[in-house]
């Protein structure tokens, strides 16, 4: 850089930022503006308009992106000064962590390995730990270079290049010794790479060598166990081969993985601890294949196979089959934690009910109805009890309300907000929302009470659950785009409240939400969906981002309930579930031959995430129709229980005379819903 340069822009911009970095709150329609030309003064090439508006913004919030997309403008030519007075101000802002990093590629890729040493943090992840002990080697700090290379080392996955001078050194200096490259060799295997542990065998010796061939060809067709002539005590990796064979055959097969293991192997000479894993894993997998036909077996295993995923899915299993004595001393067979679950407790309190312990049954029930969830309120229906919704606000102090409000990155993000500039605003509210997490929960609650005073709803509810506060109701279950949603939801003819527990639970009414599946929008509507549903609403979709509209979004996704509601018979259940997972996938749970109690439908459902999915959602709706000052529906009288696919015609039959009733030309009210004040449509 010039002296010139140095004169121009340089000198200046230090001088303006040598005083103590001070809390920055949020700016005014006039900062802003400015802050977008001087942006545009950078783009354009006019310096001197940069620089002005640099100056006539010391004090406004993002300041530091103006600076550093000047600094990313001149790299790496940039002075080591203006770096250092950047790092300063804002080196553990999310900007000073990515100049920080640039910076540090910059100086490896030059050689400069003393400064790398300088500007080196922990925590900014494996290529820039290498890069910190290749700068130590080459800078004679050898030793020190050498120590902790094994936490590198020791990964189930290629490591990044840059980690390949300091494994040469550290493997030169007699580091890696046959028990690291026997457990990364583990590490690569247990991860599903065999390409990365075929790599690793030429570190082992050859008595090891033996057995990684043994493994690998093993993990090539898993039903060689049979033909094996060695047993889990032969080597420290054969446990680990045989149990990891056991676990990929029971996947495909479990039945073949059981016959194998009952063999005459005699458990295969393994310790009986990783005999009972062994065995644990396969009874899981029977389990889930299998359902209520496995019983038998498992009816044979010792208490200690068990575990309470294997013993919640015995339950599952014995529902499946109505043997509630089975439901009953699985939950009393889990561990004390997980028998103070409600729903554990509550298919406790059912399955004594069915046995005749009304009493038990009761006092079971009575506890676990003090709960907000889909159990609680199940359980109060049982006694016949309103629910709890046990509302409690944050309260957080003023002095710690007055000291969230006037962190830096809280501003940045609060400014990004007010530019429109969503995703920026989001990230710094999460790196922000990271460092106050390591600091104090109590920080995090302030920080979801002023996402909520702001209505940036998605963030209030989520810095609220990484506090662990879910009893602020207002907060937890905003009335977002209400209005919207009850005139679409009303359309349609469904209970506004459950389209509203739907959004809650799609996207927390983030309504520029994507998911990785491609789902866009407050109700995370696929794009194949939009399209087909599109005319149904009037609308037409071209392009994938129309959905990100919450108006066209809300439209179809009530549509889509509505025509899932009409697909399954007006049943709520079903609806919500196909609205998730898919009509077709539902259709094929349904039950073939009797109906089946919807809690106990719910419970088998076979995805974890439809299953949670379901049970959410339909507490969500409870809630929102308190937050929406609709008496609650009780579940109980909007869950009947579930048909046999033979006679979803049927049901489809009745729900449509009740859609298209009398009741003076207006829809008839469907007969599973209660909703005082939305007498005039359907509901749930």
């Amino acid at each position: 850089m010039s002296s010139r340069r140095l004169t121009g822009y340089l000198l200046p911009l230090l001088i303006l930022l040598s005083g103590p970095a001070t809390a920055l709150t949020t700016g005014t329609d006039a900062q802003r503006e400015r802050f977008v030309q001087t942006e545009r003064a950078l783009q354009q090439g006019n310096r001197a308009a940069f620089q002005q508006g640099v100056r006539e913004l010391q004090d406004y919030a993002l300041l530091p992106y103006l600076i550093h997309a000047d600094l990313n403008a001149r790299f790496p030519r940039i002075e080591p000064a203006e770096l250092d007075r950047f790092l300063e101000h804002w080196g553990d802002s999310l900007l000073g962590q990515r100049l920080r990093t640039r910076w540090l590629g910059h100086l490896a890729g030059q050689g400069r390995w003393e400064d790398y040493l300088r500007y080196y943090q922990d925590g900014l992840g494996a290529t820039y730990a290498c890069q910190y002990h290749n700068a130590l080697l080459r800078t004679g700090r050898r030793d020190q270079a050498l120590d902790g290379v094994e936490t590198l080392w020791l990964v189930g996955r290629s490591q990044v290049s840059e980690c390949d001078p300091v494994f040469n050194a550290w493997r030169e200096a007699g580091r890696l010794t046959p028990q690291l490259a026997w457990e990364r060799f583990r590490l690569a295997m247990e991860a599903g790479q065999p390409g990365l542990a075929r790599y690793l065998r030429r570190y082992m010796p050859e008595s090891d060598r033996v057995w990684a061939d043994r493994w690998l060809s093993l993990y090539e067709d898993p039903a060689g166990l049979a033909r094996i002539q060695w047993r889990a005590d032969a080597h420290p990796g054969a446990r680990d081969a045989i149990a990891q064979s056991f676990n990929r055959l029971a996947r495909h097969d479990p039945r073949e993985a059981l016959t194998l293991w009952e063999s005459d192997r005699r458990n295969w000479g393994m310790a009986r601890e990783d005999a009972y894993e062994t065995q644990r894993f396969i009874a899981l997998r029977l389990t889930l294949r299998e359902k209520q036909d496995a019983l038998p077996y498992l009816a044979t295993l010792p208490d200690a196979v068990f575990d309470d995923l294997l013993r919640q899915w015995q339950l599952r299993a014995a529902l499946a089959k109505g043997d509630w004595e089975t439901v009953a001393k699985a939950v009393t067979r889990m561990s004390g934690e997980a028998r103070q679950e409600a729903a554990w407790r509550y298919w406790h309190a059912r399955a004594l009910e069915q046995m005749g312990d009304h009493r038990g049954a009761r006092a079971l029930y009575d506890g676990v109805s003090e709960e907000r969830n889909f159990y609680g309120f199940l359980a109060a229906d049982r006694l016949e009890r309103p629910y709890r919704i046990g509302h409690r606000p944050l309260d957080v102090t003023p002095d710690r309300m007055a000291r969230v409000s006037e962190d830096p990155g809280l501003a940045r993000s609060l400014e990004m907000l007010a530019l429109g500039r969503l995703i920026d605003a989001r990230r710094e509210w999460i790196h922000l929302q990271n460092r106050l997490q390591q600091r104090d929960r109590g920080d995090l609650e302030a920080l979801a009470l002023i996402a909520g005073q702001i209505g940036w709803h998605d963030r209030a509810i989520f810095a609220a659950a990484r506090a662990q506060h879910f009893d602020d109701i207002d907060l937890r279950f905003p009335l977002a785009h209400a209005p919207l949603i009850m005139e679409r939801a009303t359309a349609q003819g469904i209970n506004p409240a459950w389209a509203m527990a739907v959004a809650r639970q799609e996207s927390a009414f983030m309504q520029d939400a994507r998911s990785h599946a491609g789902a866009m929008g407050l109700m995370q509507i696929m794009p194949d969906t939009g399209r087909a549903m599109a005319p149904h609403v009037g609308a037409t979709v071209s392009n994938p981002m129309q959905l990100l509209d919450p108006d066209l979004n809300v439209s179809i996704g009530t549509y889509y309930l509505r025509r899932n509601l009409d697909n399954f018979g007006g049943h709520p259940m079903l609806s919500t579930a196909a609205y998730n997972a898919g009509a077709g996938r539902v259709r094929s749970w349904l039950p073939q031959d009797e109906e089946v109690p919807a809690d106990i439908w719910a419970e088998l459902i076979p995805f974890s995430e439809t299953r949670d999915y379901v049970k959410r959602v339909l507490a969500y709706k409870i809630l929102y129709e308190v937050r929406m000052g609709m008496s609650p529906t009780t579940l109980s009288s909007i869950l009947p229980p579930v048909t046999p696919a033979a006679r979803l015609s049927q049901s489809q039959v009745q729900h449509q005379a009740r859609w298209s009733g009398a009741n003076g030309g207006r829809p008839a009210v469907n007969a599973y819903c209660d909703a005082p004040g939305y007498t005039d449509t359907p509901c749930l």
